[in-house]
């Protein structure tokens, strides 16, 4: 049986994260009451990246069996969204042959985070990080590149992972992660003209570990105050112990933007640009 893939977006606010759980509302459960809807049967599905409460998707991707194969990709596209409440949406449904895991398959994942400096905007609460102190996109771009590569990130690890006692120091790959691409830029609010500054961070990377990125914004952040020795990251990453990273950035400014399988080329694209407007 044929692999059904679908391509979610959600706006993070009102779920308890993306993985099913007793008790609270998912976004998990949302989409497979409506796979149950259109199946005619209860079905288990396979999310690309765990996203926790509060955290929004672009290209969340979500893998199913296809109980529905003769039915057009745009059909079921359709069916789905009429289950599916205001703050969850199928944007793509496509076929991949059995054995496609949405998750084990993913070459690589794509987060973007969003950090306001400036007065206060309703119209961004629920998507940015709204902070008063100065933000600097050209220091903070700078600092990003130093994240690049393979490296141990266990000062960037929650959740208990980043701590020397931590149990997943002795489990394959530990809290070592490979950067992929890491980049500040200042953005135009969408929210019309103010005085602030808008930065978006993007984050490529073969895997992520539990608050990885959230720990990463704060610590781009504090860069670009510039009370930090240029190195000054090297050393927090060289600790290996989260205690040594600031604080953890709000969930809400983070969004699972894409997740890459076999075609590469919009990745390649943009490693070999400095210029990027993706």
């Amino acid at each position: 049986m044929a692999v059904l893939v679908l391509t979610v977006a959600y706006e993070g606010m009102a779920f308890a994260g993306s993985q099913v759980q007793p008790g609270v509302r998912t976004v998990q459960e949302e989409i497979e009451t409506a796979l149950a809807g259109l199946m005619g049967y209860a079905e288990r599905c396979v999310f690309a990246g765990r996203t926790d409460s509060g955290v929004h998707a672009a290209g969340q991707v979500v893998g199913c069996r296809d109980g529905r194969p003769t039915m057009a990709p745009a059909n079921i596209r359709a069916a789905l969204n009429a289950r599916l409440p205001t703050d969850v949406a199928v944007t793509d449904v496509r076929r991949e042959a059995d054995g496609f895991h949405a998750r084990h398959d993913a070459r690589w994942r794509e987060y973007r985070y969003r950090v306001w400096s400036g007065g206060r905007q309703p119209l961004a609460q629920r998507q940015v990080w709204q902070r008063t102190g100065p933000l600097d996109p050209a220091a903070m771009d700078e600092a990003a590149g130093r994240l690049i590569g393979e490296r141990d990130f266990a000062s960037l690890a929650g959740a208990g992972d980043g701590v020397p006692w931590s149990e997943r120091r002795d489990q394959g790959r530990g809290t070592v992660r490979r950067v992929l691409l890491c980049r500040c830029r200042e953005l135009v609010p969408w929210w019309g003209t103010a005085e602030g500054t808008l930065v978006e961070i993007r984050v490529v990377a073969d895997a992520f570990l539990p608050h990885m990125v959230r720990n990463l914004t704060s610590l781009l952040v504090e860069a670009s105050r510039g009370e930090r020795g240029a190195d000054w990251i090297d050393r927090v990453l060289d600790r290996r112990d989260r205690r040594a990273a600031p604080a953890t950035a709000p969930a809400h400014g983070l969004t699972l933007w894409r997740v890459g399988y076999g075609n590469d080329r919009p990745l390649a694209r943009d490693l070999a640009s400095s210029t990027t407007t993706l």
